[in-house]
């Protein structure tokens, strides 16, 4: 689903119902999992119908300006190259809200905030905020809304920015376009690691024992586990105490699902807990 390191990262709309048929699948064959699996399908299929109508932004940048840009370790994605469309990233944010709360992800005093936020004449600047890094401790669950209501725009002016310039010298920890942290990885087929992008999507090279979050390099300091079937891994910093899962393509029958995969791999963060206590 998510194309090589030099490749566009697929949007879209026609990308997401494989995900949504591996949750349902999920759902059968592990009922202790279904309603997360219910939650995020519930999610997916409302970004979907914003992912269908949205126009293809125009960047004004040359190849050679981005790979300038790249080249002194710098994301391609500025707030103000996404075309959002307020009246429906408003929308989103109660809808996603408004799922939150049936699945009891917050409770109603929360989804009250939320809406707020939706409301509020300043959300474009929160979203700013947001996208260059700055937490929302004062509203529970606030970034994670954020990063479902901002993706359909942040992954489709990627896509564009993809089209004229690769990643394959990119090896830092964030994301070459839009500056966001991993939340998951896949190791290919000859061993390589590219961790994906938890805004866009994107993927990039980087390091295959390192941690992407804090920059250790210590072997000894850094842990992994795998799933009987080895088609799972994750891998532990002790220092920073984060930790990150990763679809294995040498022991897959497919390729990684971004929507799916991290609710499919649910107990590894459980084992993951257990094991850090």
């Amino acid at each position: 689903m998510i194309p090589p390191v030099s490749g566009s990262s697929p949007s879209s709309a026609r990308a997401l119902p494989r995900d949504i048929a591996e949750l349902k699948a999920l759902a059968e064959r592990q009922p202790e999992l279904a309603a997360a699996a219910q939650l995020q399908i519930s999610l997916i299929e409302t970004v979907r119908r914003v992912q269908g109508r949205l126009t293809t932004p125009w960047i004004e940048a040359s190849p050679d300006e981005l790979n300038a840009r790249l080249a002194r370790g710098q994301s391609l994605l500025d707030f103000d190259q996404i075309l959002f469309e307020w009246n429906d990233v408003r929308l989103l944010i109660r809808q996603i809200a408004d799922i939150l709360r049936r699945y009891d992800a917050v409770d109603a005093d929360g989804v009250v905030a939320l809406h707020n936020v939706g409301r509020a004449a300043d959300l474009p600047e929160r979203m700013r905020a947001w996208f260059n890094g700055t937490p929302s401790p004062d509203v529970e669950m606030l970034d994670e809304v954020l990063v479902w209501a901002a993706r359909p725009y942040v992954q489709r002016t990627a896509e564009v920015l993809q089209q004229r310039v690769n990643f394959d010298h990119w090896r830092r920890r964030t994301c070459p376009v839009c500056a966001g942290e991993p939340d998951f990885s896949v190791i290919t087929a000859g061993g390589e690691r590219q961790l994906v992008c938890s805004r866009c999507l994107v993927r990039w090279a980087f390091a295959a024992t390192d941690c992407p979050y804090c920059g250790n390099s210590d072997r000894a300091t850094i842990t992994s586990m795998a799933t009987p079937d080895g088609m799972y891994r994750v891998t532990i910093c002790q220092p920073c105490g984060r930790y990150l899962k990763a679809l294995d393509a040498r022991k897959s029958p497919r390729p990684l699902l971004p929507y799916a995969d991290p609710i499919v791999t649910l107990p590894l963060d459980a084992a993951v807990m257990r094991r850090t206590r």
